[in-house]
């Protein structure tokens, strides 16, 4: 099953960036309480959010919280992780390689694009491209990143 074509791939990419750079402006990156789901609506299915918080063990570790994943998202992943709570580089679930690079995107603060596999809860493989998005304060701090995934299934 296939959800997605190359040209929506572009499409959800350039979508988010052109957003992510209007609601940035002139600051580091655009601040989370800017952010508004109705400008996105049509693609958001294809999206998920982490929210960024630093470990209450150690201040080096972030931990990230999937506070909403869409239903595209949902079928690729094979499960919903709403709500599930992972710290950096720890824990391996379908996707795990993209949720690690959303701890490069919280310390670079800037969007970052990628593309692989994974093999899924139904064990399916998975090939996805995506792109992430860090969201925060006015001072820099990233409190949140937007996924845009788009994804195919394999096997």
């Amino acid at each position: 099953m296939a959800s997605s074509f190359p040209m929506e791939d572009q499409r959800l990419t350039k979508r988010l960036m052109e957003y992510w750079n209007r609601l940035r402006g002139e600051l580091p990156l655009p601040e989370w309480g800017r952010f508004n789901v109705g400008a996105l609506q049509d693609i958001w299915g294809q999206c998920c959010v982490w929210r960024v918080d630093i470990s209450e063990n150690d201040s080096r570790v972030n931990q990230y919280t999937f506070e909403h994943i869409g239903d595209n998202a949902k079928e690729a992943l094979g499960k919903n992780l709403t709500g599930h709570v992972f710290v950096s580089h720890l824990e391996r679930f379908p996707g795990a390689r993209i949720a690690n690079r959303v701890g490069e995107t919280v310390t670079k603060a800037q969007p970052i694009s990628d593309e692989g596999s994974f093999v899924n809860e139904k064990h399916k493989m998975v090939k996805y491209r995506s792109c992430l998005l860090p969201f925060g304060t006015k001072e820099g701090r990233v409190t949140h990143v937007v996924l845009g995934l788009s994804w195919r299934t394999f096997g």
